[in-house]
């Protein structure tokens, strides 16, 4: 719960995410598969109220992949399936105990 922005020189663009009509991008990142590793040693190895990505379900030869984190009004989850056609179950989290639910995603690059 709280707010979302754009960064603008030394500020941040700030929009409100209660009262969405739609599903809306907070934030998309790149990163390359082989450095997922390294990131899950640093963070002690810990699991909870983390995304575990399992690079063994990504396509033989992936070797980068986007993260996505978007605010869903629970009204409206089709327009997060429209932006983002075909995620696998799988390589989706959901934190659903608020409103909007923050959905985060991986797929191949």
């Amino acid at each position: 719960m709280g707010e979302a922005g754009l960064p603008n020189g030394k500020g941040i663009i700030c929009a409100s995410l209660s009262g969405l009509g739609r599903a809306s991008g907070i934030c998309t990142a790149v990163f390359p598969i082989d450095s997922l590793n390294q990131d899950f040693e640093r963070f002690n190895r810990s699991s909870r109220e983390c995304f575990v990505i399992d690079a063994g379900l990504f396509p033989k030869g992936t070797r980068n992949i986007e993260v996505g984190v978007w605010a869903v009004p629970a009204r409206n989850k089709v327009s997060f399936e429209f932006n983002n056609p075909n995620i696998p179950a799988n390589l989706l989290y959901k934190v659903a105990y608020c409103e909007p639910q923050i959905w985060v995603y991986a797929r191949p690059f």
